[in-house]
């Protein structure tokens, strides 16, 4: 029987690390994320033509323990709220397709840099990112209607 949670938990020690800031392996990470981000879609490199990215990476680094914390908890944080509106049509405009760009590119990203690296592994990263990243594709639709 698979455990989600500690697969993911294990996981994002060995590529990201643990702590308040942000470790040699989470450096390592997020710019291979974003590399991988960058190459998805002409689109992504548009989103962030005028965004330092060192800030950026801490943002990431937040806006993911945002989601992991809505995953575990099931319900929403001012934190997250406050992402959803300014990713939103009316603000940064990340259409929903982005953010399975975003969820391709973050798996990509986990393959290529755990070297324990499985397909449950993947499924236990799709499992805990998956509800935060519906709720920033509801807000992004809830605002247009």
């Amino acid at each position: 029987m698979m455990n989600t949670e500690a697969l993911f938990e294990k996981s994002y020690q060995r590529v990201i690390g643990q702590g308040v800031g942000i470790t040699e392996r989470g450096q390592v990470f997020f710019a291979q994320f974003y590399e991988n981000f960058f190459k998805s879609s002409e689109q992504v490199p548009e989103k962030f033509a005028n965004t330092d990215m060192e800030k950026q990476v801490r943002m990431l680094q937040k806006g993911m323990y945002q989601l992991i914390t809505f995953y575990l908890t099931k319900s929403e944080s001012e934190n997250l709220r406050s992402i959803a509106h300014t990713h939103d049509a009316h603000h940064y405009g990340i259409e929903p397709a982005l953010y399975d760009l975003w969820l391709a590119s973050l798996l990509q990203t986990v393959e290529e840099l755990d070297p324990e690296y499985c397909p449950e592994l993947r499924l236990a990263w799709e499992i805990v990112m998956s509800p935060g990243i519906l709720y920033m594709k509801f807000h992004y639709q809830a605002q247009n209607k």
